[in-house]
């Protein structure tokens, strides 16, 4: 079973799932109803507004407390004044006054002092013992908010493992919002909770009852103190990564957020917020250290314009700061030792660590603040990019959040959901079962499919696929970049099948009998290429027969989209299963012109053609042109071609005949044009030059003149291309 060594992580999966449940229906209906609150949820809840009242009974018992203790203060001093005048009465009796009304005064204020005296003592004993209850009520108090404080952090907690694994393609974190109103209500708790104990630490130093030493005050005093401090640290976090990969020189950008501050009116002072780079090892010493004592390395301000103020908002409520325009102008030097001795520059991981200085009432409480981020990577060149990303998508899938640790080895059924989320967090549509399938027929070509193969991350993107040029990540990941890029709408609709080998879709192609099907996948030889497999019927076999396109690179589609060159097939009639070719793909046609003014130059469009065999255009000329070797596996015998077309009475065909029948252009059409005026326009198609050309795109160009382009200047070209060529009128 998946989570069978595991259970932990099937408990934490399975609360993160109700977590999101529960934050898009409060989304949904922009509250939080107590119904749709969890077992935790509603004990902070509780716990919270159970402490609001304590908290307040608490205020008003320390001012009772006040009151009855100033009404010691007063008796006190009405026992010291009988006494006073117990003492010189009876000193006046000693020199000789001792007259009968005298004595019974002297018994009177004797009694009144004896009343008063034991009136003082009930008092104090009395104050001494509502004195124990709050003691023993804000301790009580006090330790209620450890335990929401711990419930919360395990809110954060989760909150911060839903946002480490948001970065390949998981569930969001939701909101803040409310995880910011418990901090804010237990700060203010907390805050109130320590002004009493103050109050009665003043109100002991006002009047000594008991001579012996109270320890209770002091140590309410140093746990609020601590929960104070466990609360801001916890509760500043970073709340916009920053971006996985980053590359020396380019600006990027992070967020820090306060939960706890605009209760503690944090706001009203200038706190300042620093950002460091430092090597991910250093950050999981510094989150081992609950005290903050680890030492930051010296080279850490390379980072530029990396010091913000935090500032409050009023409408949103958030007390935080942002940084935008973060540069890094070189990369971070890293020791290597141990096991990272043999890493490269795309594997090597650092982090964000933000540091603030909290300083709470008049100066009495300072607290650090560090937030660190998720694990990034720091690259020099565009050419390391797919390698760090592979980095950082194995780092996102299979890392400890809270240490930041990954596994080497990995179960394959884990790969599959990591990648299934990759697409669709990338491509708005994730893999299918049968596609995940074709991945590990690819990643472990000799075996048959067990979801509990280990899957080693040197096979992942450190050792090349079986008989090919590629890793299997630079696999995934040029197949989802050329989706992104170029087919996001047709991909999100279902529209290609995606990875699937050729024996698959020949076999899905079969099941179509009597009409002309095809399907696009991802080519398994060409690295980030598009290819169509297709059926139509074959003369020579006298049946039908299967084929499949030479694969289309990013470079291809960049010249004619992709929905157009299908849409030129007159051979690709059906989209498997059965959906008519147009009525998939017309809301994706274009019509590509050149740019100018209108009436200055001859419009003109693009379009792909089958190259075959003694196969003739329109107007008799012949259109097959030797086609590049194709890469291996694919076995392509239908190449295709663009030709570049525009409205015209002429049109010229210049081939050059070999002797086995067939015609080549012998040299790049864009020679031929680069003296002659108004023909300047197939420069504004670079990437269709003949010069330019990837692998099969070698272009047979059947241009179409009219308007101020007449007969002399089409045959003068045509006299320069070859002494063959003919002019067919159209």
């Amino acid at each position: 079973m998946r989570y069978g060594e595991r259970p932990l992580e099937f408990v934490r999966t399975v609360h993160h799932c109700l977590n999101r449940e529960q934050a898009m229906l409060s989304a949904h209906e922009n509250c939080i109803p107590p119904a749709a609150m969890n077992g935790r949820h509603s004990i902070i809840q509780q716990t919270l507004t159970q402490g609001h009242s304590l908290v307040e009974q608490l205020t008003c018992d320390v001012r009772t407390l006040q009151a009855k203790q100033e009404a010691i203060i007063t008796l006190g001093q009405e026992l010291a004044r009988i006494r006073e005048s117990m003492q010189n009465m009876t000193q006046a009796l000693g020199t000789g006054c001792q007259t009968v009304p005298a004595q019974a005064e002297l018994t009177a204020v004797r009694q009144l002092e004896t009343s008063t005296s034991a009136e003082l003592h009930n008092a104090a004993t009395l104050q001494l013992t509502s004195r124990s209850m709050v003691y023993q009520k804000t301790n009580d108090l006090l330790h209620a908010c450890a335990a929401t404080l711990g419930s919360i952090v395990e809110e954060l907690s989760d909150w911060r493992y839903l946002q480490y694994k948001a970065r390949g393609g998981g569930p969001p974190p939701g909101p803040l919002d409310m995880i910011q109103k418990w901090c804010e209500a237990l700060a203010d708790i907390l805050w109130t909770c320590r002004r009493q104990v103050q109050q009665l630490q003043h109100q002991k130093s006002q009047l000594q009852i008991n001579k012996e030493p109270d320890p209770e005050l002091p140590d309410l005093d140093l746990l609020c103190r601590r929960l104070l401090y466990q609360l801001m640290t916890k509760s500043f976090i970073v709340e916009r990564q920053p971006q996985q990969v980053i590359k020396t020189n380019t600006r990027f950008g992070a967020s820090v957020r306060m939960l706890a501050g605009s209760k503690l009116s944090l706001h009203l002072i200038n706190m300042e917020v620093e950002a460091h780079i430092i090597p991910t090892q250093l950050a999981r010493t510094i989150i081992a250290e609950p005290n903050y004592s680890v030492q930051l390395p010296s080279n850490r301000s390379d980072l530029k314009n990396t010091t913000k103020v935090m500032e409050y908002d009023r409408s949103t409520e958030v007390f935080g700061a942002d940084f935008t325009n973060m540069i890094l102008p070189r990369r971070p030097p890293v020791r290597r030792s141990g096991g990272h001795a043999d890493l490269s520059v795309a594997e090597e991981k650092f982090c964000l660590v933000f540091i603030a200085k909290c300083v709470l009432g008049n100066g009495d409480i300072e607290i650090p603040l560090m937030a660190i981020s998720c694990p990034l990577v720091v690259i020099v060149h565009a050419t390391q990019s797919v390698a760090a990303e592979a980095t950082m998508f194995w780092d996102s899938a299979f890392s400890d959040p809270a240490t930041f640790a990954h596994r080497e080895v990995v179960e394959w059924q884990e790969m599959e959901k990591a990648v299934n989320l990759y697409f669709a967090k990338n491509c708005e549509r994730g893999v299918d079962s049968g596609q995940l399938r074709c991945l590990y027929s690819k990643a472990f070509p000799s075996q048959e499919y067990n979801e509990l193969t280990n899957f080693h991350i040197n096979k992942f993107h450190r050792e090349q696929m079986e008989a090919r040029r590629f890793t299997f990540w630079s696999w995934i990941y040029s197949a989802a970049d050329i989706i992104k890029k170029h087919a996001l709408s047709m991909w999100s609709k279902g529209l290609i099948e995606g990875f699937l080998s050729r024996e698959q879709a020949e076999e899905k192609l079969r099941t179509q009998q009597g009409q002309d099907t095809f399907l696009i996948r991802f080519s398994e030889s060409t690295e980030g290429g598009l290819t169509v497999a297709f059926s139509e019927f074959d003369s020579a076999k006298g049946g039908r027969g299967l084929d499949h396109l030479q694969p289309w690179t990013a470079h291809d589609l960049n010249t004619l989209q992709l929905a157009n060159r299908i849409r030129d097939f007159a051979f690709l009639n059906v989209l498997y299963p059965n959906t008519p070719k147009d009525s998939a793909f017309s809301q994706f046609y274009t019509l590509s012109t050149g740019s100018g003014e209108e009436g200055q130059y001859v419009p003109t469009f693009l379009e792909v053609k089958r190259k075959t065999k003694n196969s003739t255009n329109g107007t008799g000329g012949t259109l097959e042109s030797n086609p590049s070797t194709p890469s291996s596996g694919e076995n392509v015998q239908s190449p295709s071609t663009v030709s570049i077309q525009a409205s015209s009475p002429m049109t010229a065909h210049a081939p050059s005949v070999h002797g086995n029948g067939t015609t080549q252009m012998p040299m790049p059409v864009s020679s031929l044009f680069e003296d002659h005026r108004g023909l300047g326009m197939l420069q504004q198609f670079p990437d269709v030059s003949m010069a330019g050309m990837h692998q099969a795109d070698q272009l047979t160009m059947s241009m179409q003149f009219g308007g101020q382009f007449g007969s002399s200047h089409v045959a003068d070209l045509v006299d320069r291309w070859t002494p063959a060529a003919h002019i067919t009128p159209t």
